[in-house]
C-alpha cells in the first residue's frame, strides 16, 4: 500500500522560486516522517524525474502512477504543470514526500520526494531555471515529456539539456504522421546529447520478439528473405482520424530499418487502407496498413501483422486474440501450416512502463533507427 505525507504550504514567488525554502521544507517533512519509535522510513534517491504536463492532467491518476514509480525507483520527482495559455505569469511550488510500503504488512517505508511547480503564462518558458537548482546531483535525470515534442519549444530544449534521458509516448500523438516525422528530426538533430525512450515502443516488445523469432528457424529464412507483402491491421486512433496509428508505423519502421527496405515514394490510398511500396534491392515490398474493427481500450494498437512471399506461397503471422490477452504466431509454407508460439500479452500500466524506461540509461539505437525509418516513409509520402 502507498501513503503520501501531506504537502507543505505553497511557496509563492512571482520573481522565482525560493529553492532554499523548499529544501528546508523537504528536510522538515523527512524529520516529521521519522518521528516515533515505530517509524521506519528510508529516504532513497536513485534518480531525478522531471515531468512536464498540461493543467488538464488527471492529478489522481498521476499520483497512482508515481506510487508505482516510487516502488521501483524512488527519487526526487519534479512535476511541472505548465499553463501556457494563462494571461498572467505565475510560478508557485509546494513539496511533498511520497512513500511506498510493502503490501505484506512490512513496517519499512521506502520514500522519495516531490516538488510540484505550477507555471503560467510567460513564466513557463523560464521554468527550467527554477527546476535546475532542485535537481539532485550525482544521480541520473530523466525527463518525461507528457506532450508532443516540438523542436522550437524553448522549455523542451532546455529540459532536454538537463536530462540524461527523455521519455515520450507516441501513442498520444494527435497527428502521427507529422509528429513522428518531427520526432525523427528532433532525435537526429540532438543525437550527441539526447537519449530517447518511447512508452509506445515498449508496447511493441512482445511483437518484435515474436516476429524476430521467425528468423531463428533455418527453414523459414529463404522465404523471409523474399518477402514481398506486409499487412498490418490496427485499431484506428480516435484522435487521428484518417492517419495510420503510430504503433503500426513504428513496427513497420523497425522492419524497414533492420531489413534495409527503402521507401520509393509510391503511396496509394484506397478507402480506409493505405499502401506503401518499399524496395529491397530490385525486389518490391507492398506494405498495406488496414484499420481493424474498433476495440474498446485498444486505441491505436496493432491487431495483426502478416508477412507474405508470393513466389513460394509462404506466410508468417502474428496476431492478438479477441480478449487482447494472448499473442499467437503461425507459419504456412505451401499447404503446410504450423502454429508457432502462444504467449500472454500483459497490459502493463503506464506506471510500470515508465518504471521500465527509468531503468535504462544506454542509447536505444534500434528505436532510433525505427523512428528515422518512419520519418523517411512519411517524407516520401508527403513528396508523393
Amino acid at each position: 500500500m502507498s501513503s503520501e505525507i501531506q504537502p507543505s504550504a505553497a511557496a509563492n514567488a512571482p520573481q522565482g522560486i525560493d529553492v532554499g525554502r523548499l529544501e528546508k521544507e523537504l528536510a522538515a517533512n523527512w524529520r516529521n516522517a521519522g518521528d516515533g519509535a515505530e517509524s521506519s522510513v528510508t529516504r532513497v534517491c536513485v534518480l531525478n524525474l522531471i515531468i512536464y504536463a498540461a493543467p488538464g492532467e488527471d492529478r489522481a491518476k498521476m499520483d497512482e502512477l508515481l506510487d508505482v514509480v516510487t516502488e521501483h525507483a524512488p527519487g526526487r520527482t519534479l512535476v511541472l504543470i505548465a499553463d501556457r495559455g494563462a494571461a498572467e505569469a505565475r510560478l508557485e511550488a509546494h513539496v511533498s514526500t511520497r512513500c511506498q510500503t510493502a503490501s505484506r504488512g512490512a513496517a519499512k517505508q521506502v520514500c522519495g520526494e516531490q516538488v510540484t511547480i505550477e507555471a503560467g503564462g510567460a513564466a513557463v518558458d523560464t521554468a527550467a531555471s527554477a527546476i535546475e537548482p532542485l535537481v539532485v546531483p550525482d544521480v541520473p535525470v530523466f525527463l518525461w515529456w507528457k506532450d508532443i515534442p516540438h523542436e522550437e519549444d524553448k522549455l523542451f530544449n532546455r529540459l532536454v539539456e538537463l536530462s540524461d534521458r527523455v521519455v515520450i509516448d507516441s501513442l498520444v500523438f494527435d497527428r502521427p504522421h507529422e509528429d513522428l516525422k518531427r520526432l525523427a528530426q528532433i532525435i537526429g538533430a540532438r543525437r550527441q546529447y539526447m537519449l530517447a525512450s518511447d512508452l509506445n515502443w515498449g508496447r511493441l516488445t512482445s511483437w518484435r520478439n515474436l516476429i524476430a523469432s521467425f528468423w531463428d528457424v533455418a527453414d523459414y529464412r529463404p522465404h523471409l528473405d523474399a518477402i514481398d507483402e506486409v499487412l498490418v491491421e490496427y485499431d484506428p486512433p480516435d484522435v487521428a482520424s484518417g492517419q495510420i496509428a503510430a504503433h503500426a508505423l513504428l513496427l513497420v519502421g523497425w522492419l524497414a530499418a533492420e531489413l534495409k527496405w527503402q521507401p520509393t515514394g509510391d503511396f496509394v490510398r484506397e478507402e480506409n487502407n493505405s499502401r506503401w511500396v518499399l524496395l529491397s534491392g530490385e525486389r518490391k515490398i507492398n506494405v498495406e496498413f488496414r484499420p481493424a474493427a474498433d476495440r474498446q481500450g485498444c486505441d491505436g494498437l496493432i491487431a495483426t501483422l502478416t508477412l507474405k512471399t508470393s513466389a513460394t506461397g509462404a506466410e508468417f503471422y502474428v496476431g492478438i486474440n479477441e480478449g487482447w490477452t494472448k499473442l499467437e504466431t503461425s507459419a504456412r509454407i505451401g499447404d503446410a501450416r504450423a502454429v508457432g508460439r502462444v504467449v500472454s500479452y500483459e497490459a502493463k500500466s503506464e506506471g510500470e512502463r515508465l518504471s521500465r524506461e527509468l531503468s535504462m540509461l544506454s542509447r536505444d539505437e534500434v528505436y532510433e533507427r525505427a523512428v528515422a525509418s518512419v520519418g523517411q516513409l512519411i517524407e516520401a509520402l508527403q513528396k508523393s
